[in-house]
């Protein structure tokens, strides 16, 4: 019997749990989910798309479906009858390895099943033409799984099918001769608890340890050391922790951390007054520095000493939202648990004794917000945005205006937040509270000691403020985001930070294109395409294939501008090899809301050819110095009304 391609509508069921093994399915169209049913109910274990294969492991082991297959929207199939399979599993090594590393990723994974389907694996495998490592096979504990993770939790890159196949075979197969290996994530979430200094009894250390403990995926350690200690200046009155203590606090706690293969480290002291303890959270992984609840080295919780079991779960929440995990297991485990303690601390987190002074209290306030922002990114729960916004503005009121640093981080969180729930709802209200958001930060973060928040505030203003402009239509929020973006380029140089530079450069080449249309300035959109040229000697079409395309489009827009200010249809002409360009990648990588766009501006461009006549041009338009300059002593202000100036030097 050959393969039978099949479709299937939304919701229907390809098999059930408890089903024969006949046929093995490989996805072609749409998307599938693996559902198994459990005590709890049905659990989604995985969601495949197309290219994926998925009941091999019924046919390897001949037993019954473990968990049922269900389409996801229109799905279309192949069908490959149990024989078939077989004979090219042995006939083809590809498919083969294909399989094999598929099923020990699953073994290894938290879905994987109990050493009853290890066993399985391990008679399945035994005929394969490519031999499989004999290593005891040792079941995690099982994790309940619901929407899959957001791929921006995760700070690694996504390995290609040959590294899956080298994982699954070998420990890390690509470490350079003498390189010490890093030690691989673990499957569970690691928090190490240090001594409290002044906590002579070690009584606020073990009541610490104690309200951590008992979170399933979690493991706590009681660490015999005070990192305090590094820091001799912290035993005098009236003391504190500055910025630059905070850095080296970090390194070091890093360091202990990366002995153990820990992912947190709760430390802290009892402040001067003797009432409260003052924990700190140091993550090994440093989360970027635009997600949403964010904690930096200056976050701090204060809860006061033998604190209540009222405090315990807003103890707990805090220290997970304080976790950036390093796999996906771990990002499932914080997922699990973190949106319930979270709404177990709401009443503290929003509340917080009225026995503290305002400043402690802002502190609570601050981290609390940033455990909802943490906990609507891992949910997709919009409703926790909110809260987060709530308690930051709290936290800002109590928060006295001497303290910069802490004002600076509760804006930028706050602009941020609000940015995100703006654009997820079109409120041009929203936008203008983001842009004062970000501009209230700026008064607060130093752009000497704090260069990447104040550049990357900068960047987000911009943003803003350009999508102000096209909410209600504003030439002067234009003019400001020009600003704004040109001041992050600064510090976004494409030698130091290029990745960056060229997203912030593409962005900038958007407004300009805009602003200049609006105001008909050819230096403007000039300009524009410079930034474009520039940004695509950072951006490829190999190493960043989506983000290439995105530039290559902004340029045809910009030349389009050109050509239809200038009269210089050659301008035109680029502009349609540009859309062209980047139409056949958005094509190939199936960007298909891009490609309809970037298709669209193709024809406009096409037909403005066909229609007009096309003027000789000697040089390509990147070619030509179109006198702008990158230096900030230049008077943005005369350039963008159109002023000439003196001599200019040409882009970098």
């Amino acid at each position: 019997m050959r393969t039978v391609t099949k479709t299937y509508k939304d919701s229907e069921i390809i098999y059930r749990q408890g089903d024969a093994s006949h046929w093995a399915f490989e996805v072609l169209e749409g998307s599938v989910e693996l559902v198994k049913e459990g005590p709890e109910g049905p659990t989604v274990m995985a969601r495949l798309k197309a290219g994926e294969l998925f009941g091999e492991m019924g046919i390897l082991d001949n037993t019954p479906r473990s968990s049922a297959a269900r389409a996801r929207g229109a799905v279309t199939v192949k069908a490959i009858p149990r024989d078939e399979f077989l004979r090219q599993m042995e006939a083809d090594p590809s498919t083969a390895l294909k399989v094999m590393t598929k099923l020990a990723r699953r073994m290894r994974s938290p879905e994987g099943g109990d050493a009853i389907r290890a066993a399985a694996y391990q008679s399945a495998v035994a005929n394969l033409p490519v031999p499989v490592s004999n290593e005891p096979f040792i079941a995690p504990p099982p994790v309940r799984v619901g929407r899959p993770l957001p791929l921006n939790l995760i700070g690694e890159r996504k390995p290609n099918f040959m590294e899956k196949i080298f994982d699954a075979v070998v420990k890390d197969p690509t470490r350079r001769p003498g390189k010490k290996a890093k030690n691989p994530p673990p499957a569970d979430v690691l928090i190490l608890v240090g001594r409290i200094r002044d906590d002579y009894e070690d009584i606020q250390h073990k009541a610490i340890v104690t309200a951590l403990d008992g979170i399933p995926g979690i493991r706590v350690v009681s660490l015999d050391r005070d990192l305090t200690k590094a820091f001799p200046t912290l035993v005098e009155p009236g003391s504190t922790l500055n910025e630059d203590l905070m850095k080296r606090a970090t390194r070091d706690a890093r360091a202990w951390m990366s002995d153990q293969n820990a992912d947190l480290l709760i430390w802290g002291n009892i402040d001067s007054t003797g009432r409260n303890i003052e924990l700190h959270f140091t993550a090994t992984a440093s989360s970027p520095g635009e997600r949403p609840g964010r904690f930096t080295a200056l976050n701090l919780l204060t809860v006061p000493v033998d604190f209540y079991t009222d405090w315990v779960p807003l103890i707990r929440a805090v220290a997970l939202a304080a976790t950036d995990p390093r796999s996906f297991p771990q990002g499932r485990i914080l997922r699990s648990a973190l949106p319930a303690l979270a709404q177990a601390a709401r009443a503290m987190g929003l509340d917080p004794s009225a026995a503290m002074e305002p400043l402690e209290r802002a502190s609570v306030l601050f981290c609390y917000g940033n455990t909802c922002a943490a906990a609507a990114l891992l949910e997709g729960d919009r409703s926790w945005y909110h809260t987060a916004v709530e308690a930051w503005r709290t936290a800002i009121d109590l928060a006295g205006q001497e303290q910069g640093p802490l004002l600076g981080q509760l804006y930028q969180q706050l602009g941020l937040v609000l940015q995100i729930i703006a654009e997820r709802s079109n409120d041009a209200d929203c936008l203008e509270q983001a842009a004062d958001a970000y501009r209230r930060a700026l008064m607060h973060i130093s752009r000497r000691r704090q260069t990447l928040d104040w550049g990357l505030v900068k960047y987000r203003l911009g943003c803003v403020l350009y999508k102000i402009d096209m909410a209600i239509g504003d030439d002067n929020a234009l003019r400001e985001a020009i600003h704004a973006c040109q001041a992050s380029r600064q510090v976004f140089n494409r030698y130091t930070h290029p990745i960056r530079w060229s997203e912030v450069s593409n962005t900038l080449a958007q407004i300009l294109q805009v602003y200049g249309d609006n105001v008909r300035s050819m230096p403007v959109l000039e300009y524009a395409v410079k930034c474009c040229v520039s940004a695509l000697q950072v951006r490829t079409p190999d190493t960043a294939p989506l983000q290439w395309a995105s530039i290559q489009n902004t340029l045809g827009s910009a030349l389009f501008l050109l050509a239809k200010h200038s009269g210089e249809w050659d301008y035109m002409r680029q502009s349609s090899e540009a859309f062209r360009f980047a139409l056949m990648v958005y094509k190939d990588h199936g960007a298909a809301r891009m490609a309809i766009i970037t298709e669209r501006n193709l024809n406009r461009a096409e037909k403005q050819i066909h229609t007009s006549h096309e003027q000789h041009m000697s040089d390509p338009v990147w070619a030509q110095s179109f006198n702008i300059t990158d230096d900030e002593s230049y008077d943005w202000n005369a350039f963008l009304d159109g002023s000439t100036g003196g001599q200019i030097s040409e882009v970098a």
